[in-house]
């Protein structure tokens, strides 16, 4: 799925590439993913500017770290979202949760779950959530109700 957090820990990848890795995952995950000449052919079509694929392999396997301002803003308009997501820790934390309860939206299951979970009382909410986190193994306090 989305990988752990946006800040470059758990793996060997610098951020600005983590977060790249990440955001180019999530925008194909219901297609097969392009190679990098084709997602800067993409851009390109996309932003009307020029983007290389090699540079965007080298960005994308921490290779360069070094992203022009122009290039940020191209995949900042590309993938949908703020410069910021690419050079602040906790915006990109913010949006990697946003992008992972996406993810989990487009599940029908996941949806329908929660449609019919609406307009249920508070208690009848937390003995389904209590269900949902005794069967994933997710404590309540990680879970995020409220």
């Amino acid at each position: 799925m989305v990988g752990n957090n946006g800040d470059g820990a758990g793996t060997d990848l610098p951020p600005l590439a983590e977060r790249l890795e990440t955001i180019i995952s999530v925008y194909y995950r219901n297609k097969k993913r392009p190679g990098y000449k084709e997602i800067a052919k993409a851009i390109e079509q996309k932003t009307g500017r020029p983007f290389s694929g090699t540079y965007l392999w080298e960005l994308a396997t921490g290779r360069k770290q070094n992203v022009t301002p122009d290039h940020l803003h191209m995949l900042a308009e590309f993938f949908g979202v703020t410069r910021d997501y690419f050079t602040d820790p906790e915006v990109s934390e913010r949006v990697r949760r946003q992008m992972e309860f996406a993810v989990a939206l487009g599940n029908g299951k996941v949806r329908a779950l929660a449609a019919r979970a609406d307009g249920l009382s508070d208690s009848h909410l937390d003995a389904i959530l209590a269900v949902v986190n005794a069967m994933s193994n997710t404590p309540a306090a990680e879970a995020g109700s409220g």
